[in-house]
């Protein structure tokens, strides 16, 4: 994949956002309190294991379900969606060892923003679709033509043509491309369980805690 040597004391730290730095998901939050509901949230998932739907397409369809406005959205999820509390721990110890940090979030920079400022956390890139929350049905813009809307391996594919040990935590579905790619896999359920049926190594986390522990003793070797 690449001829550049690649060196575990030179990670590049990626991370998906809802369900991983957050405690829950943001949009299926959204979704279960402002729009479509659990029920539609199930059947849509449910053409998706079909392959009748892409996760593009739910994304989509998911998300035009929500007519409210998005200063209600802004106080349900500031009330009920929050950050691994050692999250903050885990973006201080990488900027403080000069380690990449890099966000790759499959739903949206307008909601990341909410969480992951750039004063608070500085040193942290984020890459998400973006959102117009139309009260006539939001709708997305995705990042790029994937069936994902965001292809977050190819980011992991660029850092190890420039020789960077690619570490990536994620939970989800939409993390599945990009732990294929990865040198390291940290994740938390439900992803560790689909890592395990792929034969894909990982470590199961609940807590970004174990990434730092991780990092640390990778630099000090």
């Amino acid at each position: 994949m690449t001829d550049a040597p690649l060196d575990p004391r030179r990670p590049h730290v990626f991370s998906d956002f809802d369900g991983t730095i957050t405690d829950r998901d943001s949009l299926v939050f959204l979704i279960e309190r402002l729009g479509g509901g659990r029920r539609h949230l199930a059947a849509a998932a449910r053409r998706r294991r079909d392959g009748r739907l892409s996760l593009r397409r739910e994304i989509a369809a998911n998300v035009r379900t929500i007519r409210a406005p998005w200063s209600e959205a802004i106080a349900l999820l500031r009330a009920h969606v929050h950050l691994d509390p050692a999250f903050p721990a885990c973006a201080a110890w990488c900027a403080t060892h000069g380690v990449p940090l890099t966000v790759l979030s499959g739903g949206f920079a307008e909601i990341v923003a909410l969480y992951l400022d750039a004063t608070t956390f500085p040193g942290v890139d984020v890459f998400a679709n973006t959102l117009n929350p139309d009260e006539r049905g939001w709708r997305c813009v995705f990042r790029d033509r994937s069936d994902a809307g965001h292809d977050k391996a190819e980011a992991v594919r660029d850092a190890r043509t420039r020789g960077r040990y690619t570490i990536f935590v994620g939970d989800g579905v939409s993390d599945r491309e990009a732990v294929t790619v990865a040198d390291e896999v940290f994740a938390k359920a439900p992803l560790a369980a689909w890592c395990r049926r792929q034969a894909i190594a990982c470590r199961e986390i609940s807590s970004f805690a174990d990434v730092v522990a991780s990092l640390e003793t990778r630099v000090a070797g």
